[in-house]
């Protein structure tokens, strides 16, 4: 009876050692598996935080050349306006101005500086002042040259010869300019006259002044920025 017993107790307690070897062996799978899906994660995540590292440090790159683009940008902009400010430095600065707007140098002329009232034949300080113009450009081969013409809303009288309202007006001062630039020196493939008549005014006022400012023929520097428009993603 005893060794019954005895036998008993023996096959539980081997059952139960068996059993918790089963349920042990099962828990360490369970945590292994858990284990390599947990290396896994955290080999993807550093791919993942690499991946973002270098992007990151690409559009820093890009950035910097892009900062670098605008600033050399700027820099031939505003060394092209002094130029032309000095060259300009002995004319009455009433009668003139240089600025830049819109990734240009803008060179505007009073007609009082170029024009007797109604003409389009430059004067001599206005031929004066355009030798002057010349002469920077032509140390600034890469540069393009428009020649806007611009006028106030007074018709022109009839009558007057060969114009035959502000857009003629404006057409042949510009025409004219161009012309003078041309035969001093300029290469003509470099130079586009146009004119504006009285439709981009700088001042839309009615008093005499207002009509003063919009008599007057802007010369238009553009620079080459093609390469650097190629490095800013910008097509020319």
């Amino acid at each position: 009876m005893k060794f019954n017993f005895f036998k008993a107790s023996l096959s539980l307690l081997l059952c139960t050692s068996l059993l918790a070897s089963c349920v042990s062996s099962k828990k360490y799978d369970e945590l292994k598996a858990s284990k390599e899906a947990l290396e896994k994660e955290q080999v993807a995540s550093r791919a993942k935080v690499d991946e973002l590292t270098n992007s990151l440090k690409e559009r820093e790159q890009k950035l910097a050349s892009m900062e670098r683009a605008m600033n050399e940008q700027q820099k031939i902009l505003d060394d092209l306006r002094n130029q032309v400010n000095t060259a300009l430095a002995g004319f009455n600065q009433g009668d003139l101005s240089v600025s830049i707007r819109d990734g240009k140098v803008y060179v505007s002329m009073s007609d009082k500086l170029l024009f007797a009232t109604g003409s389009t034949k430059v004067n001599a300080n206005g031929q004066k002042a355009l030798d002057q113009l010349v002469s920077v450009l032509k140390k600034n081969q890469e540069v393009g040259v428009m020649v806007e013409g611009h006028t106030d809303d007074v018709e022109v009288l009839p009558g007057t010869k060969n114009i035959a309202d502000n857009w003629d007006l404006s057409v042949l001062r510009a025409t004219e300019i161009t012309r003078l630039m041309a035969t001093r020196g300029l290469s003509p493939d470099r130079i586009t006259p146009a004119g504006r008549a009285f439709f981009q005014p700088v001042d839309t006022g009615r008093s005499a002044d207002a009509k003063a400012k919009n008599r007057r023929t802007e010369i238009i520097l553009t620079p080459d920025f093609s390469e650097i428009y190629k490095i800013l993603g910008i097509k020319a």
